[in-house]
């Protein structure tokens, strides 16, 4: 249950480290003797559902030992290899992962699952911090616990994301460096919601107008009238006293849930796209201004859904919160009439549609967007909804030529987009194509035709996106880079995805994250040597980033899989079939492809770093090019409605159907380029890494699902790290009690007096 304001009031009062941040000290305490006695050991749940038993070992017969289960006596026979240590007591509930002694996979899920039913969410293991779920409110992110962590070491105060966003601050400002914090995890870990707290806990230190400091109560006081000025001013008397950043910021998650958020089978508010949110300081450390680049936004889901998942928000909201004159005006009909909508999921348990929709304007209202200017966001929504709704068919006998059938629907489209409704027909069922010197008219299918409705809808909505995250940075980045010294970026990007079926989505998705693990395992294990080198310790030089080249090049290299499907892409006559034969062919030597077998359900598998995925290729020539009627997009570019034209403009934040050089810009090809760009700045900053685990399907608190928690313990990286750390030294005592323990052992090698 939710701990009432006041009794934490009472509790911190009583203790500066609350109760739900740390457990209390001597409670596991066991004489080490009796324990070691008990031989007791970790083995495989046969049935899976524990994960991992306990037990204790009986007998040794040469390799193999003879373990009894703990509960119900049952004795199993396994090889010594298979079973592993069980940690002491004292170490139960440990706060740092990296410093248990047995460490093994079976002592990483007993540790998070312990402290997860004390509420205890936040766990280190090594370099990086562990985050569970609650899948409830818990008091652990108020000014009172913000103030706990402000300039405090990370050793001094509980396992914390607040930790974890205060060491970034200040090796900003003490290294002078630039930092990033990672969120990744899989849909529904609470990677949104901890990026949130990242926001709130570096508002707050860094602009924070309760502070008594007069020079900091002057920077807030300053960024306040900046904002004044270009009337983004908030009016609640708390403005001043939570930081700028936090409610701007703040302010500009419900717009970009709205638009880019969609619920899926496992969470009702899943972030369907990657943002990078950049906090830029001056050299005293004060907020000057802030910017958001997004990737990677899902936007196939706006022609399709899933069984059981919606489209993005935004429609819903639309179509329940708007006023009768309003739909009149966008020519709206009822929610169950629109084929992109296709899913009958209305309602969600934990998102108010209408609720929303009134959130979203008022956040709109923040930025400085007029009503006209909303509304005009609103018709475009309303637009791509009703373009969906127009049907063809192909002419009679062996005619390929689609004609329209319903009529009324293209007005209604070509009203909403401003052009003439007969050239939006005529554009779609002939489009005029060069064919040498001369332009022809070609007859289009229904097929042919159908596609295009879709490309070009994806394609007006993704426009739209974008220029809402382009409003949002130009109200955000108030200084223009202007006497902005260094930067905290915070990345929220989907975790490792294995799904039944693994498509093109999946794919890029996979080898962002398999880019980040490289990155993570370098900027570990880099960390890691430097402290034995300062040690003194013999070790040979180990490049764990190089583990994970083999799939890397096998995606991205020259003969790699994007780069032969943007070459295939090309190439009209190419299909998804010769497509696979060039997988084949190409990637014969490489140790990260697997070629399609009987066994396999799948066109080929590529072994990540996480798993073995297996990705089925249907439709991937067509989702790369993905290409646009240019008939219509000339339509458009002309509309009468000026929003439209703006979203068109040569000055319009870049899609993937922008030309480079007279070629067409791929997905593929758009995907690396942001993917290097992002890489590149991530590679210049310190990285802080905040791995977050959903513990159940059920969004339920307190229920573990012991298997899923391993299975995302391994795509996130914190299996490999715990592999790393074993590959070095794993167990590390402070100096103090090392000599406390050992001195005497050798009483005189250690002189009198003598400080470490």
């Amino acid at each position: 249950k939710t701990v009432p304001v006041r009794v934490l009031a009472t509790m911190a009062s009583e203790d500066p480290l609350i109760p739900l941040l740390r457990v209390k000290g001597g409670v596991f305490d066991e004489d080490s003797t009796g324990f070691a006695a008990k031989k007791l050991v970790w083995f495989r749940d046969t049935d899976g559902a524990a994960g991992f038993c306990r037990g204790s070992i009986k007998e040794t017969k040469g390799d193999k030992v003879v373990v009894e289960q703990d509960g119900n006596h049952r004795r199993h026979e396994f090889s010594e290899l298979a079973v592993d240590k069980v940690n002491p007591p004292k170490f139960d509930q440990s706060e740092d992962m990296a410093e248990l002694p047995n460490l093994n996979e079976a002592a990483v899920l007993y540790n998070l699952q312990d402290r997860y039913a004390s509420n205890l969410i936040h766990t280190y293991s090594g370099l990086f911090v562990v985050i569970v779920n609650p899948f409830q409110r818990l008091p652990i992110y108020t000014d009172d616990v913000i103030n706990l962590y402000k300039g405090r070491r990370r050793e001094d105060r509980p396992p914390h994301i607040f930790a974890v966003a205060d060491q970034a601050y200040r090796d900003m400002l003490q290294e002078d460096e630039d930092q990033s914090i990672l969120c990744t995890g899989e849909s529904g870990a609470g990677k949104t919601e901890n990026t949130k707290k990242v926001i709130q806990y570096i508002a707050h230190i860094a602009a924070s107008g309760k502070s008594t400091n007069r020079t900091e109560r002057k920077a807030a006081q300053v960024a306040q009238s900046r904002r004044k000025t270009v009337g983004l001013a908030l009016t609640t008397s708390n403005d001043l006293e939570r930081g700028q950043l936090e409610n701007q910021l703040l302010r500009a998650n419900p717009i970009l849930e709205t638009f880019g958020n969609a619920a899926t089978v496992r969470n009702d508010n899943s972030s369907r796209f990657g943002k990078f949110i950049r906090i830029q300081f001056n050299a005293e450390g004060f907020i000057m201004g802030a910017s958001i680049d997004t990737v990677l936004l899902e936007k196939s889901r706006v022609v399709t859904q899933s069984s059981g998942e919606r489209t993005f928000h935004a429609p819903y909201q639309l179509l329940k919160g708007a006023s009768k004159e309003l739909k009149a005006e966008l020519l709206l009909e009822d929610l169950d009439s629109y084929k992109y909508i296709a899913s009958k999921r209305y309602d969600l348990d934990e998102i108010d549609d209408i609720t929303e929709w009134g959130e979203t304007n008022e956040a709109f209202k923040v930025y400085g967007m007029s009503e006209e200017e909303i509304k005009e966001v609103w018709r475009v929504v309303a637009s791509v909804l009703t373009f969906g709704q127009l049907e063809f068919a192909d002419g009679p006998g062996d005619s390929h030529q689609a004609t329209l059938t319903n009529d009324a629907a293209a007005q209604k489209a070509a009203s909403l987009f401003g052009i003439n409704a007969a050239a939006l027909t005529k554009s779609l069922t002939k489009p005029r194509i060069k064919a040498g010197t001369e332009t022809v008219q070609r007859a289009q299918s229904k097929e042919q035709v159908d596609l295009a409705v879709k490309a070009l809808a994806k394609s007006i909505y993704e426009k739209l996106f974008l220029w809402i995250v382009q409003r949002i940075n130009n109200s955000l980045d108030q200084c223009r880079g202007r006497g902005s010294k260094h930067f905290i970026g915070i990345l929220d990007i989907a975790g490792f995805e294995i799904f039944e079926s693994n498509s093109f989505e999946q794919l890029l998705i996979n080898f962002t994250n398999e880019k980040l693990q490289q990155l993570f395992n370098r900027r570990m294990f880099v960390m890691e040597q430097e402290e034995y080198k300062r040690e003194g310790i013999d070790w040979e030089f180990i490049d764990f980033g190089l583990d994970l080249q083999p799939t890397i090049d096998c995606i991205s290299g020259k003969q790699g899989l994007l780069p032969i499907l943007d070459e295939q892409s090309i190439f009209p006559k190419a299909t998804d079939q010769t497509l696979v034969q060039k997988f084949d062919q190409c990637q014969k030597a490489s140790t990260s492809y697997v070629k399609t077998n009987l066994k396999m359900k799948g066109d080929f598998a590529v072994k990540h770093y996480a798993g073995e995925v297996v990705y089925s290729i249907d439709g991937w020539l067509f989702k790369n090019r993905d290409p646009l009627n240019d008939n219509v997009v000339t339509l458009l570019k002309e509309s009468t409605n000026p929003f439209m034209q703006t979203l068109w403009s040569a000055s319009a934040p870049v899609t993937h159907s922008a030309r480079q050089r007279g070629a067409l810009r791929t997905v593929a090809g758009l995907y690396i380029t942001q993917l290097k760009e992002l890489m590149d700045t991530l590679n210049n900053t310190t990285p802080n890494f905040v791995r977050c685990i959903k513990p159940n399907h059920l969004k339920k608190p307190g229920v573990i699902s012991p298997q899923l928690i391993l299975d995302q313990l391994r795509c996130g990286g914190v299996l490999e790290g715990i592999r790393i750390v074993r590959k070095g030294f794993p167990n590390r005592v402070l100096y103090q009690e090392f000599r406390q323990r050992y001195q005497l052992l050798t009483p005189g090698a250690i002189p009198k007096g003598f400080v470490d």
